[in-house]
This record gives C-alpha cells, sequence and structure tokens, in this order.
C-alpha cells in the first residue's frame, strides 16, 4: 500500500499562494518578472505563517498556549482538588481558571524566549 503524505491546511493555502503568484508572473498585465516571484512568495509566506489565527487554525502555537489543552489540564484537574479541598468548581471558575493558566503560559514562555535569547552566546542569524 501506497502512503501519500498527508498535507495540513496551511502548507496548501500556502502552496496556493505560491503557486499564484507563479501564474502572475507569467501574465502580461503586470510588472511582476520572473525573478521577483522567490522573494514576493517568500515575503507572503512568512506574512502568513506568521498570523495568529492562521496558527491558532493549524494548532502551531506551543501546548503552553494552546486553550483546549489549559481546559483539558483543568477539565481533569477539578473533581480531583474539588475532592481535596471539598468543595465542587464551578464551570465558570474553570473557564475562569483556563484564562489565567493561558495567560501565565503566555508570560513563561515569553520569558523563556527571553532567557535564551540572553543567553545565547552567537547573534541572532549567526552560526
Amino acid at each position: 500500500m501506497i502512503r501519500l503524505p498527508t498535507l495540513n491546511p496551511v502548507d496548501i493555502v500556502l502552496g496556493a499562494l505560491e503557486g499564484a503568484i507563479n501564474r502572475m508572473v507569467g501574465r502580461a498585465d503586470n510588472p511582476l518578472t520572473a525573478d521577483m516571484a522567490p522573494r514576493i512568495t517568500k515575503a507572503i509566506i512568512e506574512e502568513v505563517a506568521a498570523d495568529p489565527a492562521v496558527i491558532h487554525a493549524s494548532n502551531a502555537e506551543p501546548w503552553y498556549v494552546s486553550r483546549v489543552t489549559w481546559g483539558a489540564i483543568i477539565a481533569a484537574l477539578a473533581p480531583i482538588l474539588g475532592l481535596i479541598f471539598g468543595h465542587s468548581i464551578s464551570a465558570e471558575d474553570q473557564a475562569s481558571l483556563g484564562q489565567i493558566a493561558v495567560a501565565i503560559g503566555t508570560l513563561v514562555g515569553a520569558g523563556l524566549t527571553l532567557y535564551g535569547r540572553w543567553m545565547a552566546r552567537a547573534p541572532l542569524g549567526g552560526k
């Protein structure tokens, strides 16, 4: 059995953008030239891939920023914490805890990013 590679929706959209740009180069009604296509394609792909909506839609965000992950963790821990502390945690409180967890996760991620950059021994883009 031949297994075909699976593409995520972002790869499909980015491939379609690249194809569209390459087709635009061949048209006589625009100033694009063939040597411009790779630079334009790269710039557009970087912009689209960095868009928070695309990152969210493709589940490409880090685990600690994922609302689904934090929701699952809180939903799993809520009954246990209820047993330990003697009272249940309401759905509203679980939602609030999820928002707090995402905010803390984002803060931790940003902190780790800054720490990694400050501790790096090579300049950005260097070897």
